[in-house]
């Protein structure tokens, strides 16, 4: 399977952040790629600064003295991803691999503020790479999230998402439907659909804006889309526990119920036990490099999902036991679950920013699965594609992270500051029994 990457050479947007280092330190230390390009912007000194401060020193001295790894200043928003004409014809008589995963995160954007970064960028480098040489794949980091519409379009409780490209309810090609939320910073499909943020519609709209661009015969077997749900602390690689705290949903949301004051914890739901039912696939950054690596060498075409799936899933009675435990604030606040829309404003503030909170969602990954029993049995040594820490620990594992989110709270609201100063001056400081790693 690695065998594939022989000789090839490789641009990466969003390389220097939680799932792109990742993704570089796998492609420099497992494969024997010729040249991985990456756009940093401000350039090699400012990312081998952060790398420096933020990895072990072995880690971060095998990346920036990589002799196959060429750092260009660029910005995917930027014309031309603000290189210029010789960067750009380097890359483009180069590359065989284009992966792009660069992208904001934030929840709580509109979508006119999410057009440029989201859906406009992709678009830019998806028409560059249709220029390049001798491209063999183009991979599009999205969202398992992107299909989440369809909870309210289905009846079940556990909503089946599937590794295919969902149509929208009313069909239209995409780039009409791009042209429509260029105009007017909304289209009348996202106001149909109850998608829980415009960054789930933007990726929606991206994935099948890809589709058109990559729809001739002899381009659709060069698209790849890979979905991560929740992106958690690596398992493995560059390290156990890897992570980067304010990346990580799950680590900030633990945080802020750790110090929320709140008597109750108020959040929208229909399933009928939502203590026993409600999940969040959380998977480890390092099973989604993995995946994206081994389906592209694999030849995979479409989609697939970089999930931990239905037999890992964090269940939200497991998470509270787990939050509970290292609450210091003497009171538990407890749920209060109501059938209201999941963007109701009648709900605790992390319910309205994460929204998707009283949902069970169960990501397919068929595909994976399928392609792990084709795998031979050295290949499959050291590989991380499926999540092996139990969702019990997952949350024990991150003190570290848990309280860096807690101080960066408390540097930007009193009452934070209050509650770290009173109840939280000493956790994450040599907490007994718990064993700490580090973050990046």
């Amino acid at each position: 399977m690695w065998e594939y990457y022989q000789n090839k050479s490789a641009l990466v947007t969003g390389g220097s952040g939680f799932l792109g280092t990742a993704l570089v330190y796998r492609l420099l230390s497992r494969t024997k790629t010729s040249r991985v390009y990456l756009l940093c912007r401000d350039g090699r000194k400012k990312l081998e600064a952060k790398w420096k401060k933020a990895l072990p020193h072995e880690i971060a001295k095998e990346l920036c003295e990589s002799s196959r790894l060429i750092v260009f200043d660029g910005d995917i928003v930027k014309p031309d991803m603000g290189l210029d004409i010789p960067e750009l014809d380097a890359i483009r008589h180069n590359v065989h691999i284009i992966i792009h995963a660069a992208s904001s995160i934030n929840l709580s954007k509109g979508l006119p503020s999410l057009m440029n970064t989201v859906i406009r960028a992709t678009e830019k480098i998806a028409n560059f790479a249709l220029t390049c040489d001798h491209l063999d794949r183009f991979v599009y980091v999205s969202t398992a999230y992107a299909n989440t519409h369809l909870y309210h379009r289905s009846e079940e409780a556990d909503v089946e998402i599937k590794e295919n490209f969902y149509d929208l309810e009313n069909e239209i090609t995409a780039l009409p439907e791009w042209t429509e939320v260029q105009k007017f910073g909304t289209s009348h499909f996202y106001e149909e659909e109850n998608f829980p943020w415009a960054y789930a519609y933007a990726k929606n709209l991206t994935e099948r804006l890809l589709l058109q661009l990559f729809s001739d015969e002899d381009l659709s077997h060069k698209l790849l889309v890979v979905r991560p749900s929740v992106i958690g602390p690596a398992q493995n690689f560059p390290f156990p526990g890897y992570s980067v705290p304010m990346s990580t949903p799950l680590t900030i949301f633990t945080a802020a119920m750790i110090m929320t004051p709140s008597w109750t914890f108020r959040s929208s739901t229909r399933l009928a036990s939502p203590d026993d039912e409600v999940n969040i696939d959380e998977v480890p950054v390092d099973v989604v490099v993995d995946r994206l690596l081994c389906h592209m060498a694999f030849g995979t075409i479409g989609c697939f999902h970089a999930v931990s799936g239905e037999r890992a899933r964090m269940y939200f009675h497991g998470w509270r036991k787990t939050f509970t435990q290292l609450r210091n604030i003497p009171w538990v606040p407890h749920p209060v679950w109501v059938l209201q829309d999941w963007k109701s404003p009648n709900q605790h503030m992390m319910s309205r920013l994460y929204v998707i909170l009283g949902a069970s969602f169960c990501f397919s990954e068929h595909r994976t699965v399928s392609m792990s029993l084709k795998l031979r049995a050295e290949e499959l040594v050291g590989l991380q594609l499926f999540a092996s820490i139990h969702p019990d620990n997952r949350i024990l594992e991150r003190i570290d992270g848990i309280r860096q989110v807690m101080d960066m709270f408390a540097s930007k609201n009193w009452w934070a500051f209050l509650i770290v100063w009173i109840f939280y001056r000493n956790f994450g400081k040599a907490a007994p029994g718990l064993k700490q790693r580090s973050s990046f």
